[in-house]
C-alpha cells in the first residue's frame, strides 16, 4: 500500500476502536462556549477568573513532547494553541488523545485560559471528544496545495491551508456588501427577475439551452442580470431597482472570461445619462473606501489603473479613427472588412457589426483608464437611445480600465418603434449566422407601447471587475469554478515515465542543464506527492529505513529551438498531460515576486523556456516526444 493508504486505514481502524467503545465519532451537538475568536478577545478575563471554555475546530497541526502535547485548532473565526499535559489531563485522557487524534480531526477541547511557557495564549486542556473523524490527511498550512488543477478541485483544502486564498474571499465578500449598501443607501430596491427565459436580452452572447419538462419548452439560462424584466419594472413604477445575480454564457473560458459569474445591474427612472456616470464614479469610490480600505492606485495586468481623479471621457469613433483611420460610422462594409484583414487581427463575423466591434476591441488593449468610452454606433447598441446629435451614435458608455470593458451603462430606448426597427435588425444577423447578435423581444416592445419613463441602467461593479482589482484570473477569484470531470484511470497498472526536455538553442553551461533537470524533477515531485512513489520507505537486513523515490522513469532529452519547447508544452498541455517547466527568470534568479513580475511583462510567445518536463501514460508521451533526441 502508499504511504496515504496506510494513513487512511490506520484512520479507519480508530473509527472502529472508537465505535467499539461506544464512542461516537461523529456527534450531531457540541458543548462550545466560545467561538475561538470571542476566547482570545476576552482571555484576560477568562484567564482571571480561571472559568472554564470549551472550543470546538479542526485540529491543522499536532506535536507531541513527552509528557506534553501541542494541538492548534481552528474554528473558522481563529486559531489558538490547545496545551495537553498528562499531568492536567490524567493519563488516560492524555494517551487516549495521543492516539486517537490526528491532523484534520474536529475535536471539542475542555479547558482553561493558560500562558504557555514561550507567552502564548492558550487553552489548558483538562479533557477532550472527537467530534468529527478525518479518514485522509489535510496539507500542511506551510506547504498547501501546489498543483493547481487539484487546487481549484479541492478549494476547501486550499481556503483551509491557505491564508491568502482565506484573505481573497473575505475580501470579496466586503466587495459586494459596500456594493449592496451603496445601491440601497441611494434609494434602490433589490429585485429577482428569472433565469430561464425564452429569450434572451440585455447582451450579446451565445446562451445555454436547457428543456423544460413540465412545459415542453426549450429555454435559455440568462446572459444578462434580467436587463428586460428590470426595465419592465420601471414602467410598473418601481423608481430604482438593482439585482445580484449569476449570468451564463455559452462561450470560451480565458483568464478574463468564464461561462458563469456574478453581476450587478440597476436601472432608475428619470435619471440623466451624465447623472447615471456620475453616479457610477461614486459607486466605485464607495466600493474602493469600504472594501479595499481607501485604495485608489492598482496594478493591474501591467496597467497602473488611478481612480484618485475624475474618469475622462473618449469617443467611440475617434478612437477608432486615431488608431487605424477608419470611421465606423461612414465607412463601407468592405472598408471595415479589409482594415481588420490588414490589421491582422482574429475574428468572427464578417458582418459589419462584428468588423465594427473587432476594430474597437483591438484599439482598447493599449488603454489603461479609467476612462469612459461614449459615442458608440447605434449598430452595436441596440438597447440604447440614440444621440440628440443625430450623428449615428448612442448615450451608452462603458468604462475602460486595463485594456478591458466595464459598467456598460445606457440611457435607455423608450421609443417602442425604434425598439421594433433595431430588434429586427438583430433577427436578420441571428438568421444570417451570428449566434451574439441579441434575440428579439416582441414582449418586451409591447412593454414599451404601454410607456416606460426614461431610465439610466448599468451592468456595474460585478465578478470580473472585482477580479481585475486584485489582478488575478477569475475563477482565482470563485469559490469552485467549473473544472472538467477527473477521468478514472482505469488501467491501474498502466506504466507511466516523465520525459525531461532541455532547449538546446538557449545555449546553457552544463551546470545551468543540470541546474534545469534537477528542478523539472523537483516540480514533478512537488505536483504528484506521495501518489508517485509505491513505497515511502524500504528497510534494510540490519533494520534501516531508506527512503524511496518516484517509481516512474524520468528521460531526458534535448530540443533546438524555444520554438518547439513552447510547441511541446502547447501539445502536452492539450493532452491534459502534467507539465513542469523551467524559465530563464527561473534560472536567474530564485525571487518568486520577482519572476512574477518579469514574466507578466512579457507576452507568452517571449518567454524563453529552458526546459519541459511532460509526465504521464508511456504511449502518449513517448508519442509526443518522439522527434527529440536523448541528452548526450
Amino acid at each position: 500500500m502508499s504511504q496515504q493508504e496506510d494513513l487512511r486505514a490506520d484512520r479507519e481502524q480508530k473509527i472502529a476502536e472508537l465505535r467499539a467503545a461506544g464512542i461516537n465519532p461523529y456527534p450531531a451537538t457540541t458543548n462550545q462556549t466560545h467561538t475561538i475568536k470571542r476566547f482570545i478577545t476576552y482571555f484576560g478575563d477568562l484567564e482571571a477568573k480561571d472559568a472554564t471554555a470549551v472550543l470546538v475546530g479542526r485540529v491543522v497541526a499536532k506535536r507531541e513532547h513527552g509528557a506534553l502535547a501541542f494541538l492548534d485548532i481552528s474554528d473558522g473565526t481563529g486559531k489558538v494553541q490547545a496545551f495537553c499535559s498528562r499531568e492536567a489531563m490524567g493519563e488516560e485522557q492524555f494517551d487516549s488523545l495521543l492516539h486517537f487524534v490526528s491532523t484534520g480531526d474536529f475535536v471539542e477541547l475542555t479547558g482553561t485560559a493558560f500562558v504557555t511557557k514561550r507567552e502564548m495564549e492558550a487553552l489548558k486542556v483538562v479533557s477532550w471528544r472527537v467530534i468529527g473523524k478525518a479518514t485522509q490527511n489535510i496539507p500542511t498550512e506551510h506547504f498547501g496545495i501546489k498543483d493547481e488543477d487539484e487546487r481549484l478541485r479541492k478549494r476547501y483544502l486550499d481556503i483551509l491551508t491557505n491564508q491568502e486564498a482565506r484573505e481573497l474571499f473575505d475580501l470579496k465578500a466586503n466587495f459586494w456588501k459596500a456594493s449592496r449598501r451603496f445601491l440601497e443607501d441611494k434609494g434602490f430596491a433589490e429585485v429577482h427577475t428569472p433565469t430561464l427565459e425564452t429569450t434572451t436580452g440585455g447582451a450579446e452572447a451565445n446562451p445555454f439551452v436547457t428543456h423544460h419538462d413540465d412545459f415542453d419548452l426549450d429555454v435559455f439560462l440568462r446572459i444578462s442580470v434580467g436587463e428586460l424584466w428590470q426595465k419592465r419594472l420601471m414602467a410598473a413604477g418601481l423608481p430604482r431597482v438593482f439585482e445580484v445575480g449569476r449570468v451564463y454564457r455559452n462561450e470560451g473560458s480565458s483568464p478574463d472570461h468564464l461561462q458563469e459569474f456574478t453581476n450587478i445591474e440597476f436601472y432608475a427612472s428619470y435619471l440623466n445619462f451624465d447623472d447615471g456616470l456620475t453616479l457610477l464614479e461614486e459607486h466605485i469610490t464607495y466600493v474602493l473606501n469600504e472594501a479595499f480600505a481607501g485604495k485608489r492606485v492598482f496594478t493591474i495586468k501591467g496597467f497602473e489603473v488611478d481612480f484618485s481623479q475624475a474618469f475622462k471621457r473618449i469617443d467611440y469613433v475617434e478612437t477608432i479613427l486615431e488608431a487605424t483611420g477608419v470611421h465606423v460610422v461612414n465607412a463601407t462594409d468592405q472598408e471595415l472588412a479589409a482594415k481588420v484583414t490588414e490589421l491582422g487581427i482574429e475574428h468572427e463575423g464578417d458582418n459589419r457589426e462584428r468588423l465594427t466591434d473587432t476594430l474597437w476591441k483591438y484599439c482598447r488593449k493599449q488603454i489603461a483608464g479609467p476612462v469612459w468610452l461614449t459615442g458608440h454606433p447605434k449598430l452595436v447598441s441596440p438597447l440604447a437611445k440614440e444621440s440628440d446629435q443625430s450623428d449615428g451614435t448612442v448615450l451608452r458608455a462603458q468604462l475602460i480600465m486595463a485594456g478591458a470593458e466595464f459598467n456598460n451603462c445606457f440611457a435607455e430606448l423608450n421609443d417602442p418603434q425604434e425598439q421594433r426597427e433595431r430588434f429586427e435588425t438583430q433577427a436578420q444577423l441571428l438568421a444570417g449566422g451570428d449566434n451574439e447578435a441579441m434575440m428579439p423581444d416582441w414582449e418586451f416592445v409591447e412593454m414599451l407601447e404601454h410607456g416606460m419613463p426614461p431610465t439610466f441602467g448599468a451592468a456595474t461593479l460585478g465578478e470580473r471587475f472585482f477580479a481585475y482589482l486584485v489582478d488575478k484570473p477569475i475563477r482565482e477569484t470563485q469559490y469552485f469554478p467549473l473544472m472538467r470531470p477527473k477521468v478514472t484511470d482505469t488501467k491501474k497498472d498502466e506504466v507511466k515515465i516523465a520525459v525531461a526536455v532541455l532547449n538546446e538553442g538557449a545555449d546553457l553551461e552544463q551546470w545551468q542543464k543540470l541546474n534545469t533537470a534537477a528542478h523539472l524533477s523537483a516540480a514533478l515531485g512537488v505536483q504528484g506527492g506521495n501518489k508517485l512513489m509505491k513505497y515511502a520507505s524500504v528497510t534494510s537486513q540490519d533494520g534501516v529505513a531508506i527512503p524511496m523515490n518516484i517509481q516512474h522513469a524520468i528521460i531526458i532529452k534535448t530540443a533546438a529551438t524555444n520554438t518547439a519547447m513552447q510547441s511541446l508544452l502547447s501539445k502536452a498541455t492539450a493532452a491534459d498531460l502534467d507539465v513542469s517547466v523551467f524559465t530563464r527568470e527561473m534560472l536567474e534568479t530564485t525571487n518568486d515576486k520577482k519572476i512574477k513580475t518579469i514574466t507578466s511583462e512579457k507576452v507568452a510567445a517571449d518567454i524563453e523556456y529552458l526546459g519541459v518536463l511532460v509526465f504521464g501514460a508511456k504511449s502518449q508521451v513517448e508519442t509526443l516526444t518522439a522527434a527529440f533526441p536523448l541528452v548526450e
